[in-house]
């Protein structure tokens, strides 16, 4: 997936099978999830760790065991929250396989209504209630035939899907106000053309109102406007961004810290450390050194 268009590109499965199951692994430091949509609904447990996911705008922490639900077309994002490794499972899966394109009553009366958001769920499923734990042990068995490819597991998972999405129905209801598009073209485009400002110029000293004009926005309304998509202000996604592109040269590279310190985009050493330290838990030179025990480690086997 192309980073700064979001919509990501991946084919999930194939036509004549629109499911794709995923295992994800992250360490500490690491994107657990970037900022994207697909036109896909999508199921993601967390099966390690705990982490934050933004789905739209709003957050939710997961701990291990829970899961989330992301409807089609909607901005999700995560990132871990401790100092431990996180893992998913995710099952990305076409609304087709609920109800066929053609008219159809449970495409009609549930699914439609669904995807539209005329219909609202849970996005958090935990383990609080009877529902909510048939619908993780559901997920659950879903993960496991396709992991596994058991026999029958394309008839089992078409099964297994509505079922589990009317579960999540029952905890839901119709929506009573005005839902904005799962997407809006014109603020994703303003979003893509800000963060691929920020990937191009990032080793270049860059201003607030330099990010709110290419938005055409005032500065204030700009930032609500860009944490509303991405849970960050612009200048921590940028810092993220600095900090990330100074990861991968201390592993890549022998370049000293200080000279990374400034390809990286930071006046002054003792700022790049503070903002490397907050987004890995360890400072530049501790970074350094782990991934070298871990490369002598490996070698040693």
């Amino acid at each position: 997936m192309e980073q700064a268009q979001f919509k990501e590109d991946r084919i999930h499965g194939d036509p004549l099978y629109p499911i794709r199951v995923y295992e994800i692994n992250c360490q500490p430091g690491e994107e657990l999830l970037e900022l994207h949509w697909h036109d896909e609904l999508e199921f993601l447990m967390l099966t390690k760790g705990k982490a934050l996911f933004r789905v739209s705008m709003q957050d939710y922490e997961l701990e291990a065991g829970e899961a989330i639900f992301v409807n089609g077309g909607q901005l999700h994002s995560g990132q871990i929250v401790t100092n431990e490794g996180c893992s998913f499972t995710a099952i990305v899966f076409h609304a087709d396989i609920l109800g066929g394109d053609r008219f159809d009553l449970v495409r009609e009366k549930y699914i439609n209504p669904l995807i539209q958001q005329k219909y609202v769920v849970p996005v958090r499923i935990r383990q609080d209630t009877v529902e909510e734990r048939e619908i993780l042990t559901l997920l659950g068995q879903v993960f496991e035939v396709n992991l596994n490819e058991k026999p029958f597991f394309e008839l089992s998972t078409k099964a297994y899907l509505p079922l589990i999405i009317s579960k999540l129905m029952m905890l839901g209801g119709p929506s009573f106000r005005e839902l904005p598009l799962p997407v809006n073209p014109a603020h994703i485009d303003r979003l893509k053309d800000i963060i691929a400002y920020m990937q191009a110029n990032f080793s270049s000293a860059i201003r607030l109102e330099d990010l709110a004009a290419i938005a055409s926005f005032s500065e204030s309304y700009f930032c609500r406007y860009f944490k509303g998509f991405t849970g960050k202000s612009p200048m921590d996604y940028l810092n993220q961004l600095r900090a990330k592109r100074a990861a991968l040269l201390l592993k890549d590279t022998d370049k000293k810290i200080t000279e990374i310190s400034f390809d990286v985009g930071f006046n002054t050493l003792s700022y790049f450390i503070g903002v490397f330290k907050m987004h890995f838990g360890c400072t530049p030179s501790q970074y350094r050194k782990r991934l070298n025990e871990d490369i002598k480690k490996r070698e040693r086997g």
